[in-house]
């Protein structure tokens, strides 16, 4: 119920994936910009190089020599040449670790480009989330320009908060990964890989998602967002963990089928679309533990007392009891 009520926010609020496709998109080139000014100059300095020239021209000479046996010198020869005692590739590595602190200076500056565009999209998000709420909650369309400017100053303690955390976290996973894939048969660590990466995902959604709508719906600072993780019920925590990752799972499926499927070209609708319905299912998640009706459409509202607290649901119970009551009299 949960998924498919998010599933109908997402299409029946489907130009925020517009907003966001624009957005990311903007923040995805200056991104590349940045990014481009701080390697290039590094890359053009090693490619330049006579000894990056020289092994280029060493490994070219292996392939040629290898379709061509009539040539000059045999493979064996560029073979040494390129991986014996003083080849090109020692000279190469020499070179790159002649620049080694400049490499270390780009990549930090890299990381921290990265960051920042995590910072932006996360204010959008928050945005987003905002204007998402609005609609649930009373069906009032909120411009998303006044929706940014009025929630900067929570968006932004948000960020500073949530964008650590996720990076963090998917660099401490990405790490595990990659000590399944070095010491595991490819295809275990691929299995064990994927599982974890979806785990994680999920446990980081599980414990994080109460902060954006905490903020914007019921007005929280980010500290009192973060107290109310503490206050879900340990079945509600197996059922909002079991959603986020039947969700990872699915946007994992849909974006790589859109990927092979349709060259890339499908990616600019399914990755905006699969953020806000991460987004959406935050909502509905926290409506349904606060046991809050919202609008999904103008003519359906949802109410899902029994899926909320335990407080809520006994509420519900006594007011079927009242209404029945009268109802006799």
């Amino acid at each position: 119920m949960r998924f498919t009520n998010s599933l109908r926010l997402l299409l029946e609020n489907f130009k925020q994936v517009a907003r966001l496709l624009v957005y990311k998109s903007i923040t995805a080139l200056v991104l590349l910009a940045l990014c481009s000014a701080l390697i290039l100059p590094e890359l053009w300095e090693i490619i330049e190089a006579p000894q990056t020239a020289e092994l280029f021209s060493n490994v070219k000479n292996i392939f040629f020599s290898v379709i061509d046996h009539e040539q000059g010198k045999s493979p064996s020869f560029y073979v040494d040449a390129v991986f014996g005692e003083g080849g090109s590739l020692n000279a190469f590595l020499g070179l790159l670790f002649s620049l080694r602190w400049q490499i270390v200076l780009v990549c930090i500056g890299c990381v921290l480009v990265y960051l920042l565009k995590r910072f932006a999209d996360s204010l959008v998000h928050f945005s987003v989330g905002s204007t998402l709420n609005d609609k649930m909650a009373t069906y009032a369309d909120t411009s998303f320009s006044t929706a940014f400017v009025e929630n900067l100053g929570k968006a932004s303690a948000y960020a500073g908060l949530y964008v650590p955390v996720t990076f963090l976290t998917d660099a401490a996973t990405l790490f595990v990964a990659c000590i399944f894939l070095h010491f595991l048969p490819l295809g275990l660590a691929l299995f064990l890989a994927m599982t974890l990466i979806v785990v994680v995902q999920a446990l980081k959604l599980t414990f994080t998602s109460p902060w954006l709508p905490a903020m914007t719906t019921d007005g929280k600072k980010l500290k009192e967002a973060i107290r109310y993780e503490g206050k879900l019920e340990r079945k509600q925590i197996g059922k909002v963990f079991m959603l986020y990752a039947l969700t990872v799972y699915i946007v994992i499926i849909v974006n790589v089928a859109a990927a092979v499927c349709t060259f890339g070209s499908a990616l600019l609708l399914t990755v905006p679309a699969s953020y806000f319905l991460l987004i959406c299912e935050q909502y509905v998640v926290y409506y349904t533990l606060k046991g809050k009706k919202y609008f999904i459409t103008y003519e359906s509202i949802a109410t899902n007392p029994d899926h909320g607290d335990r407080a809520h649901f006994f509420d519900y119970i006594e007011e079927v009891e009242k209404q029945k009551t009268e109802e006799e009299k």
